[in-house]
C-alpha cells in the first residue's frame, strides 16, 4: 500500500508516532524517512550571535531525536523498514511539504501535538501540511497523557 512513508518528529510524542507507523506498516517492507526540522524562525530583533546559538542547540537536539527515532523503531528486529535520517532548517511546514515531493513520499505520518490555545495563537504545522502536501496524511492525534 503504502511503500514510502515520511515521519517529522520535534522529539515530543515520539512513542505514539512510532506506533502508529508500525501499525501502519504492519510487516510490509517499507522505507520511513524521519525528519527533524530545526525552525530557523526567531524573533525579529535577536542578535544573529544568540540566532546561531540556539540553531546549533536545536541542530543537537534534533540529531539526539532522530537517532532515538531509529533505536525505537528497531531495525535489528524490524528487517522490514530500511530508515533514512534527515536534518533540514526552515520553517517546519514548508520543509515536510517540500521534503515529501522531492522524496515522492507516498504517505505522511504526523502528530497532531499542541493545544487548543498554541493552535489559535501560532498556527499548525499539521493543519498547513494537510492543506498542501502531495500525498496522504496519517494525522496522529497526540496528547499529552499527564
Amino acid at each position: 500500500m503504502y511503500n514510502k512513508i515520511l515521519v517529522p518528529t520535534m522529539g515530543e510524542y515520539i512513542n505514539q508516532l512510532i506506533d502508529h507507523t508500525r501499525n501502519l506498516i504492519d510487516g510490509r517492507n517499507v522505507e520511513i524517512i524521519a525528519v527533524y526540522v530545526v525552525d530557523d524562525s526567531v524573533p525579529f530583533l535577536t542578535p544573529s550571535n544568540v540566532k546561531e546559538e540556539m540553531i546549533e542547540e536545536l541542530k543537537l537536539k534534533g540529531g539526539y531525536f532522530l537517532d532515538k527515532f531509529e533505536k525505537l523503531i528497531d531495525l535489528k528486529n524490524n528487517p522490514n523498514i530500511s530508515l533514512k535520517k534527515v536534518l533540514k532548517k526552515g520553517k517546519p511546514d514548508e520543509v515536510i511539504v517540500s521534503l515529501a515531493k522531492e522524496k515522492d513520499v507516498e504517505m505522511i505520518i504526523l502528530g497532531t501535538g499542541k493545544s487548543i490555545i498554541d493552535k489559535h495563537l501560532l498556527g499548525s504545522v499539521s493543519e498547513k501540511v494537510v492543506h498542501h502536501a502531495p500525498c496522504d496524511i496519517f494525522l496522529v492525534r497526540t496528547i499529552n497523557k499527564e
